[in-house]
């Protein structure tokens, strides 16, 4: 039986490496498909369990090749898919998190009503709102008056002032011109 270090690479050594695999790759899709769920320590921890895998993996693997029971051209190739592997589970290979301003924007303009007065009245409570202020300008011209409503107080909240309610002739009008 082959060994490296007098470390022997038998059966012993593929089962801990199958479920050292099985829980890296486990927390790293957990901690991608629901950001925020595991905590923060666990989450920047999740690619480094698997670079030990990795470390241990190739080992394995060019141990057996270098004892001639597996091809070392496969080897080498199985070892260099796992390092880009790591690599993309990397924080800084991850796509950027949608911040909530985002979704905010695409909820006002959703095709729910109900969603659309939500994410207006949720503008107001923003540390970012007046960056919502165009937005809720359109909004004052929703055809459900609850969006209208909601649009209007979270202008007067952001802004500071209040140039008409939507039901008020040309205030609509004066809200479009004083905030494009």
């Amino acid at each position: 039986m082959p060994s490296v270090g007098g470390f022997r690479l038998g059966p012993g050594l593929g089962v801990a490496l199958y479920v050292l695999l099985v829980s890296s790759a486990g927390l790293a899709f957990f901690g991608r498909s629901f950001p925020g769920r595991l905590p923060i320590a666990l989450e920047r921890l999740t690619p480094w369990v698997f670079a030990v895998f990795v470390a241990c993996f190739a080992v394995y693997r060019f141990g057996l090749a270098s004892a001639r029971k597996y091809p070392a051209s496969k080897a080498f190739f199985q070892v260099g898919l796992t390092v880009v592997v790591f690599l993309l589970l990397l924080p800084s290979s991850r796509a950027p998190y949608v911040p909530a301003g985002t979704a905010l924007g695409q909820a006002l303009v959703d095709p729910d009503p109900r969603l659309r007065a939500l994410a207006a009245e949720v503008a107001r409570y923003r540390p970012d709102g007046r960056g919502y202020v165009p937005a809720l300008v359109q909004a004052l011209s929703d055809p459900d008056p609850t969006v209208r409503a909601q649009a209007h107080a979270s202008l007067v909240r952001l802004t500071g002032v209040d140039l008409g309610s939507p039901d008020v002739p040309g205030a609509v009008e004066a809200w479009r011109l004083r905030y494009p």
